[in-house]
């Protein structure tokens, strides 16, 4: 007896999701989850099957398309068991900063979501974190550039998930009781006139406020210079930090501390006699000298409780309902135009940000645009007349147009995109008219 190709893909499909109740991510490698599981496919035989195929078409296409996001960031998204999706956000990196990622299932809660980043190099993407069991990830930053974050769930998986992205310190704050926000002056500002560059941050506080280390290491200088008064110096790895202005010093050079140690007292030595107590703060790096220390030091704000009930419009397409509405790079009306689209537009809403929307044209053009600026009740704008012989295309993404006959179907236009028209025929059938 032949078996059929649909028995064939079901027991594999069986094979990779569950043998005597193991999951798969209980037999797979530690390296990366998502290239394991890309292998557990090829070697279950599924890579000749469409949906398998579609898998890590969604994966590598969504390389092509990153949508631009400014941390912090958090959206609620849904992806289709049916088909096969994936997410890819785009966004700035500072040299010390903490980046941490949740991947949070909403609706479900048994399904495996890949989380992978990648740092921009050149024209591509070369993915460098992944997180390996929880759907979570955190990671430093080791210089500026540009990441991005790719959300795949496994196959025949999905659901509502809300994605959050936020930067933390990946140093403590170096006076007991402030934090970033009580910085009085910033790394790079003019010094004497212009004559050289402020190589550290001030923070200012009352004489004697301990002063603390900010990680781990070894104190590797104590001293006193003109400009800095009394100074502390420690390192750890390829970074050292510089303590200055000081009141008094209360280490030696080679102790070991650990975060909050207390190494000397706020003052006003050295060229800041003029000046209020405060501290001057730097941080070297090993041939490289002077680094900003901000975002070593800032964290984002708490992310504000997402409304879930926006969730049922994603996935789902809209149209524009005003006479003109900006497509915007990010979900912010100081953010750059894309371009200004129409009313009747046709939209393909992805997630749901605050009050704005991710959304995808039908050209694959991605951006943002404000809730209230669209719907999803997609009534028909007017009647059309089809031919005997008309070039349609479905509504779904990559697919090809074909010839159909539709002269007697009652067909009415519900939107359109630049040339090309949304119609609904009396079924409740959807297609693009293409000529």
């Amino acid at each position: 007896m032949k078996t059929r190709p649909l028995t064939i893909l079901f027991t594999c499909c069986a094979l990779l999701f569950s043998c005597n109740g193991t999951k798969i991510d209980k037999f797979l490698g530690s390296s990366s989850p998502y290239k394991d599981y890309e292998s557990s496919l090829r070697n279950a035989g599924m890579e000749n099957y469409a949906i398998a195929k579609d898998w890590l078409e969604a994966g590598e296409s969504a390389l092509r398309a990153p949508s631009s996001i400014t941390l912090p960031y958090q959206e609620v998204t849904r992806f289709d068991q049916s088909k096969p999706q994936a997410v890819f956000l785009s966004y700035e990196v500072n040299e010390g900063q903490e980046i941490e990622i949740f991947v949070d299932h909403i609706s479900q809660d048994s399904s495996k979501i890949f989380i992978d980043v990648f740092e921009k190099n050149s024209e591509s993407w070369k993915n460098i974190h992944f997180a390996k069991e929880d759907h979570s990830l955190t990671y430093q930053v080791s210089k500026t550039s540009t990441h991005a974050i790719r959300v795949q769930p496994e196959l025949f998986r999905g659901g509502i998930v809300q994605v959050r992205i936020r930067y933390n310190a990946s140093l403590d704050f170096p006076i007991e009781g402030k934090n970033h926000k009580s910085i009085g002056s910033f790394f790079g500002v003019d010094r004497d006139g212009g004559a050289r560059r402020h190589e550290g941050i001030d923070v200012f506080a009352p004489k004697g406020t301990p002063v603390l280390a900010v990680t781990e290491g070894r104190v590797s200088r104590v001293g006193t210079n003109r400009l800095g008064g009394k100074t502390v110096s420690m390192s750890s790895g390829s970074y050292s930090y510089y303590y200055a202005h000081l009141d008094s010093q209360l280490v030696n050079v080679g102790k070991k501390v650990k975060p909050g140690d207390t190494l000397g007292l706020v003052g006003n030595t050295g060229n800041a006699i003029t000046t209020p107590p405060h501290l001057h703060f730097g941080i070297y790096k090993s041939g490289r000298g002077a680094v900003d220390p901000f975002h070593f030091l800032a964290s984002a704000v708490d992310f504000t409780p997402p409304n879930f009930a926006d969730s049922s419009n994603i996935r789902k397409f809209n149209k524009i309902i005003v006479e003109k509405a900006n497509l915007r790079q990010e979900p912010s009306t100081q953010s750059n135009t894309i371009r200004q689209l129409p009313v009747n537009t046709i939209i393909d809403i992805q997630a749901a940000v605050a009050d704005w929307y991710r959304i995808k044209l039908p050209n694959g053009e991605t951006g943002f645009i404000y809730q209230n600026l669209v719907s999803n009740n997609l009534t028909p704008i007017s009647k059309i007349d089809l031919n005997e012989d008309v070039l349609i295309q479905a509504v779904y993404e990559d697919s090809r147009p074909f010839k159909a006959n539709l002269l007697n179907e009652d067909a009415s236009i519900i939107g359109e995109f630049d040339n090309r028209k949304m119609i609904q025929t009396g079924s409740g059938d959807m297609f693009w008219i293409v000529n």
